[in-house]
């Protein structure tokens, strides 16, 4: 990898935050940053629920935050928080999986299970959903979902994993959270359920954010910079 790397003009990253990944080999002036950006067509918001509904998108395993997403709905349901989970995604371990079922089973949680194969859908139910909930325990990049997440303009509610801070700012577009920290995820949670105005405002942010930052043409934009810039 170091005789890669020395032979290398410049190496790109997802975020700023990702740039001591290479720290030991490159100076910074050769470590250059661009994002990820997508351009998606979007279903209209299609909302037939009086329940908030939270979306979960990942796959099921514990780097990825799914017990964390299963204890803040059962804190939300002792409560009686007026919300609903959705979840996509495919279980990555059996112990984890009857571990997280026997939880939504033994406190009757209001969760929807989507499998792997259904992820075709996930702009559909985005269209449906009020929060985006994304909470990894284990180092990212730039998470897809995220930007996925935004361009649908529903609030964020992550943790400080990777780049995910540099699209998900705290308080404007939406929450950071500790990672494995299901009681902040549910207070957070809680807030946006009881705080329309707050909802709606964040929701308005993730979507301005996305289109400043993080459409498809963004990415060429950047791409197309960094690169005349080491050719140069």
């Amino acid at each position: 990898m170091k005789s890669t790397l020395n032979k290398c003009e410049g190496v790109i990253v997802l975020g700023n935050n990702l740039k001591y990944l290479f720290k030991d080999y490159l100076p910074d002036a050769k470590i250059f940053v661009c994002p990820n950006g997508g351009t998606y067509q979007l279903p209209s918001k299609n909302k037939s629920d009086t329940k908030i509904k939270v979306l979960y998108l990942g796959n099921l395993q514990p780097s990825k935050g799914i017990e964390d997403v299963i204890d803040a709905a059962r804190i939300l349901a002792e409560r009686n928080i007026n919300c609903s989970f959705d979840i996509i995604g495919g279980w990555r371990n059996e112990e984890i999986k009857n571990k997280c079922l026997a939880i939504v089973n033994d406190s009757h949680l209001d969760i929807n299970f989507y499998s792997q194969s259904e992820s075709v859908r996930k702009f559909e139910l985005m269209a449906k959903s009020d929060i985006f909930l994304f909470p990894p325990r284990a180092p990212e990049g730039h998470p897809w979902v995220i930007i996925e997440a935004m361009a649908s303009s529903l609030p964020v509610i992550s943790t400080d994993q990777g780049a995910i801070v540099e699209s998900v700012i705290d308080g404007e577009n939406g929450f950071i959270v500790r990672s494995k920290s299901p009681e902040e995820i549910a207070k957070k949670i809680e807030i946006l359920v009881n705080d329309e105005n707050l909802r709606n405002s964040m929701s308005r942010k993730s979507r301005e954010l996305y289109e400043a930052n993080f459409t498809e043409e963004k990415m060429v934009q950047r791409l197309t910079t960094i690169i005349n810039q080491i050719t140069a």
